[in-house]
């Protein structure tokens, strides 16, 4: 029997292990493979994009939506208001300015008896009876402290008095009535006290309101920006899905060549599925923000921009902003409202003050007053036949008129009234509080300077700090873009291994979003300077949010609607 030799023998069983077992790898690997259910891949659309299909998207610049908000702001908008009460405050202070018209009609009758000589009559009761008047009365204060009057009187009046030369009589009178202040009241008093103090109050107001509109803007931009910052995240997220699909399909090729073990295409998918959650976390994260900026434009869950996709269209690229730090400081010690609320109310304390003195003060007044009288009634005889009343006096009330200015009866006075308090201790115990109250309000503004000096100081440094920090995120990004080019080189070349091409990716994508986040960080510390310094209000923006209580603003159109 013829022996196959120990070599063939050995050749043969290892062509038949070769055609056994090799095969086996890649068939097995393909079989698995083409079981597995590959997961259905999403629409990696983000917000925007759909919103651009749909038609829904609102391209608004940071300009125009902080106008938008100014106008539709239910903060602002109450805040208006308040300006409209302080107003009408001031008009009330001037209410005792107001001259005064009073006019008087009557008619009466009176009988009693006769218990006095000069006024008997023939008969046992004395009467006064048809009287009749119409007065006019006009009243008005002066700036000056004091104040006039004029009245004009007419009566008619019958009587059965014995001694009565009319019966009859008609009378007439016009009385000019004069004050004025000489050392209490002079320079100030309750009213002009008032007034001055109304018209700082709504001084504070209109300072609050800037303030209140400030802080909005603030608002706005940053919630702006936050929605720029959150948009370009989801761009960053989708960019490093589609480095992992890349990648997986880069390793099903490698697998199926037989160049790259199975488990790299597990990796790949499970770095797919991980990166498509912060994909989906990040898309929130625009709603989220979306919803919040919605908020500040307009309260009215029926508005357009409810129904609206935002979509900004400015940029986050840097644009350094220099100022010194003397410079910001002095501009906001000029220009921070708090500073100027706190001055205003040390002009009230003072207007009180001087009030408070004035009380204070001896009162003398100049009074004087000057006035005609009229009489005028039918002739009267006595026993002997002679007429009682001169001729210009007979007459009816058109004579008592004419006598008013024809027979010289004028009555005046001119005078001083003295008035002197001897002690007025609530007058002096109210200076004394004014005084306190004055020395707590200068020591209050000098602690609101020293704050607004570190708001300045820790706002600058706070820009200077995220300047640095927005050069440093640049330069470690760009080296995470080179280390994940080197690396996918290095594993193209079969010289490196599959996680640590995915862990390249995500190192850059962190790098991405830390660059993303010191640029909006930036320019949210340039707009807290700008607070800080009170130089974001511009003149317009104040008055567009003036008219924000009675303006709806009209939404910009979305993208795709058609005018009717």
């Amino acid at each position: 029997m013829h022996k196959t030799p120990d070599s063939l023998r050995k050749v043969f069983l290892a062509i038949t292990f070769v055609l056994l077992a090799v095969p086996s790898i890649p068939v097995s690997a393909e079989a698995f493979y083409e079981q597995s259910e590959e997961p259905p891949q999403r629409e990696l659309l983000s917000p925007i994009e759909r919103a651009e299909r749909d038609g829904t998207a609102l391209r608004i610049s940071l300009k125009e939506i902080t106008k938008l908000a100014l106008q539709n702001n239910l903060d602002i908008a109450i805040s208006d208001t308040n300006e409209v009460f302080y107003q009408q405050k001031l008009i009330q202070a001037f209410g005792p300015y107001d001259p005064a018209l009073s006019i008087g009609l009557g008619v009466g009758s009176s009988k009693s008896p006769n218990t006095n000589i000069a006024t008997a009559s023939s008969v046992s009761t004395f009467s006064q009876f048809d009287r009749a008047y119409w007065n006019v009365q006009f009243q008005q204060n002066i700036p000056t402290g004091g104040g006039f009057s004029y009245s004009y009187n007419t009566g008619r009046s019958d009587t059965n008095q014995a001694f009565a030369l009319f019966t009859p009589q008609y009378s007439v009178s016009q009385t000019l009535q004069f004050l004025q202040p000489l050392r209490r009241n002079f320079r100030t008093d309750q009213i002009r006290s008032s007034i001055t103090l109304a018209n700082l109050d709504l001084k504070i107001n209109d300072s609050q309101f800037r303030k209140n509109v400030t802080d909005t803007i603030a608002r706005i931009q940053a919630q702006h920006w936050d929605l720029v910052a959150a948009i370009r995240d989801y761009e960053i997220q989708r960019e490093s899905v589609k480095l992992a699909q890349t990648q997986l399909e880069n390793n099903k090729m490698k697998v199926k060549v037989g160049t790259l073990a199975t488990i790299g295409i597990t990796e790949a998918r499970a770095e797919v599925s991980a990166r498509e959650v912060e994909l989906i976390q990040a898309e929130e994260r625009i709603n989220t923000v979306e919803n919040n900026l919605r908020s500040l434009i307009s309260s009215d869950r029926n508005a357009d921009i409810w129904r609206q996709t935002i979509v900004p269209t400015d940029s986050v690229d840097f644009k350094e902003v220099q100022i010194s730090l003397d410079e910001a400081i002095n501009a906001a010690l000029g220009n921070r409202p708090e500073l100027e609320q706190v001055r205003t109310r040390v002009e009230q304390t003072d207007v009180n003050y001087r009030l408070g003195q004035n009380l204070k003060k001896w009162q003398v007044d100049f009074v004087a007053s000057i006035g005609t009288v009229g009489v005028a009634g039918p002739q009267t005889f006595d026993p002997d036949g002679q007429p009682r009343v001169a001729p210009d006096f007979v007459g009816g009330v058109g004579n008592a008129y004419r006598t008013l200015f024809s027979q010289g009866l004028t009555n005046w006075f001119v005078g001083f009234n003295v008035q002197i308090p001897l002690r007025n201790r609530t007058q002096e115990s109210q200076l004394a509080q004014l005084k306190v109250q004055k020395q707590q309000q200068l020591m209050s503004l000098k602690q609101i300077e020293q704050q607004i000096i570190v708001d300045v100081r820790n706002a600058v440094q706070s820009l200077e700090t995220n300047k640095k920090r927005v050069e440093t995120a640049r330069i470690a990004r760009e080296l995470a873009e080179q280390q994940l080019d080197g690396e996918t080189k290095r594993f193209q070349a079969g010289l490196s291994e599959n996680f640590r091409v995915l862990d390249r990716q995500r190192q850059l994508s962190q790098q991405q979003g830390v660059e993303l986040q010191t640029l909006i960080d930036y320019k949210k510390s340039a707009i807290d300077l700008q607070r800080a310094m009170y130089t974001l209000l511009e003149a317009n923006d104040f008055e567009i949010a003036k008219s924000s209580s009675q303006v709806t603003a009209a939404m910009p159109k979305p993208m795709g609607t058609k005018n009717p």
